[in-house]
């Protein structure tokens, strides 16, 4: 004879049955008896994360006002909604330099440069932000960020041809030079540009798309381990078909980063691609995942990040 295998089958059912109808016998009485009561609003306090300071900030070697942005994290679970910081004091200085962020008057919780103004390559940059009550318990608070703005690849020469790319597409064929210094990137994140002489553009332009994972092995860049030498490196690109005609200008523009940022971008990708390759502008501050890591202490009250890079380019006219 087969034993029936919903039960143990040491359990008596009956004595089962008659203990959950015991139980449901004492929970609606206890029910009867609350509601017959006079009734009281409790407040029931929702335990939830504590409130962060989201941080979204860059800062280069470019001659641009550079910016910051400040948040109060909101609550999926309370419904509290994200929120500007406001009145805060920053500043960043790497102790020869020092670069006051005022907040805008029109767009509160950013905070600007008062004009343009540039970092220098393999200086360590201190951010500083004060005067912040985020949990408003009548405490201040104080954050800080310590980054390397590593030293600039230094190109030589950019050659562009027509030819066959590496999937034996027909397209032109470039390659640009350089020399990477002690103190440089870790990593180099190129992109390029046709009859833009100039343009500055920011990594948060293309995170989230995925594509940082899928180019890591031609973005690391070649260490250098002793002050005053240089490696020799070169970057190759096609661009496909016959978008390109004589007269045109070809840009190459690269992103120098440290492998912290690289990190951050890695993670930041893993946790938002939306398999959208070609989805812009994705990488928004209101709804970062607070388990990506950041550069923000102190850590476990902080949020974002806040880049400093160094930016290198060069352009060539294509002729035949």
């Amino acid at each position: 004879m087969q034993h029936d295998t919903r039960f143990p089958k040491y359990v008596n059912r009956k004595a089962v049955i008659f203990f959950v109808n015991y139980i449901l016998l004492c929970v609606c009485s206890v029910m009867v008896i609350f509601l017959s009561s006079c009734q009281q609003n409790l407040d029931v306090e929702i335990k939830t994360n504590d409130k962060l300071l989201v941080v979204n900030g860059e800062f280069t070697n470019d001659s641009v006002v550079h910016s910051i942005e400040l948040y109060c994290s909101g609550s999926l679970i309370t419904g509290r909604p994200q929120a500007v910081v406001s009145g805060a004091t920053i500043y960043l200085t790497d102790k020869t330099d020092t670069f006051n962020y005022i907040e805008n008057r029109d767009t509160l919780g950013l905070y600007q440069t008062l004009g343009k103004c540039r970092g220098k390559g393999g200086h360590i940059y201190h951010l500083s932000i004060t005067n912040i009550d985020i949990d408003k318990d009548g405490k201040l608070d104080s954050y800080t960020a310590n980054s390397l703005m590593p030293l600039p690849i230094k190109f030589d020469s950019l050659t562009s041809k027509r030819g066959l790319d590496g999937d034996r597409n027909m397209g032109v064929i470039n390659r640009a030079y350089y020399k990477t210094f002690y103190n440089g990137p870790d990593y180099v994140y190129p992109y390029v540009l046709l009859n833009k002489l100039h343009l500055y553009g920011t990594i948060t332009d293309r995170l989230g798309s995925g594509e940082i994972n899928r180019a890591e092995k031609g973005l690391i860049a070649p260490k250098v381990v002793s002050p005053g030498s240089f490696v020799n490196n070169f970057s190759y690109f096609s661009i496909s078909k016959n978008t390109v005609v004589k007269g045109d200008t070809i840009s190459f523009i690269c992103f120098n980063f440290t492998k912290e940022i690289y990190g951050f971008l890695k993670e930041f990708d893993n946790n938002t691609y939306s398999g959208d390759s070609f989805q812009e502008n994705i990488y928004d501050q209101l709804k970062i995942p607070s388990n990506v890591s950041t550069n923000i202490e102190p850590a476990g009250k902080s949020a974002g990040y806040f880049f400093v890079y160094s930016v290198s380019s060069i352009s060539k006219v294509f002729y035949e």
